[in-house]
């Protein structure tokens, strides 16, 4: 998918492969959409004057967690995949955003700069919006943060003093982060396999954002897209099973959806 002066962004597979969760300023504002993997049967299914974005499957696809600023700000929502009953899980003045569900479908990951204005943190609450618990307590910012699909890690983004951001993982609890890349430049957007056993990102390491991939120990890395100014990609997932990667390519005010299958190598 690729129209020029649109941005379709923050793509999801649908657990089985065949359908795609994004968000699109096609309208004016973002709205979520879905779609066929092949482009095919667009449906738009937030209707509203205001703003819906960063969007995730819950896992068997029946939900979706969204962020909206319909009521004044960025709160995190819940709704059927359809666009019905939509529930507001949070409720504070702070910004909140990037929710991600649990591999089990109980639990919701987002970020929240409710405690500390000038840096995102990133806490845990069930899909009530209840037992609220924060997970990372320090002077940087952390975002993007997904359970693996054991339950048993988080990976996340933290920005580091020096303006670079590295890809970190930690025990579920917040405890013991561990560093996964360790370099001084930008990187982005980490996602789990299927299986927890590898890490796709984005990486200016050579100049340009591009995708690599990583085992979730931070060894065997390897660079498995190659876009080239003004080009440059973001935004990845794995599909379940077949290894084939989601994700968005961006020049300028344009952002598409594309899909990739790596090789073996």
């Amino acid at each position: 998918m690729w129209a020029e002066g649109v941005e379709n962004a923050y793509p999801r597979w649908s657990k089985d492969g065949r359908r795609i969760l994004f968000q699109s300023n096609r309208s004016g504002k973002w709205q979520l959409f879905t779609m066929n993997a092949d482009g095919s049967e667009v449906k738009q299914i937030t209707l509203h004057d205001s703003n819906s974005n960063f969007p995730d499957w819950s896992p068997d696809n029946s939900k979706i967690a969204f962020v909206s600023d319909r009521d004044g700000n960025e709160e995190i929502y819940i709704m059927n995949a359809d666009g019905s009953g939509l529930k507001r899980l949070t409720n504070n003045p702070a910004r909140d955003i990037h929710p991600y569900f649990s591999y089990d479908g109980k639990w919701l990951l987002f970020n929240s700069s409710r405690d500390n204005a000038e840096s995102f943190e990133i806490y845990q609450s069930d899909l009530a919006g209840k037992n609220l618990k924060r997970l990372t307590n320090t002077p940087e910012v952390e975002t993007c943060a997904r359970f693996s699909p054991d339950g048993k890690k988080i990976l996340y983004l933290k920005g580091l003093p020096d303006g670079s951001d590295d890809i970190y993982v930690m025990n579920a609890d917040g405890t013991q982060p561990v560093n996964l890349t360790n370099t001084p430049q930008m990187e982005g957007w980490p996602a789990w396999s299927a299986d927890g056993q590898r890490v796709i990102f984005s990486s200016k390491r050579n100049g340009n954002y591009c995708l690599y991939e990583i085992k979730a120990d931070g060894s065997s890395l390897r660079q498995v897209s190659f876009a080239e100014p003004p080009y440059y990609d973001a935004r990845a997932g794995y599909a379940n099973g077949d290894g084939k990667i989601l994700f968005n390519r961006q020049a300028g005010s344009t952002i598409g959806i594309f899909i990739l299958k790596p090789s073996n190598g």
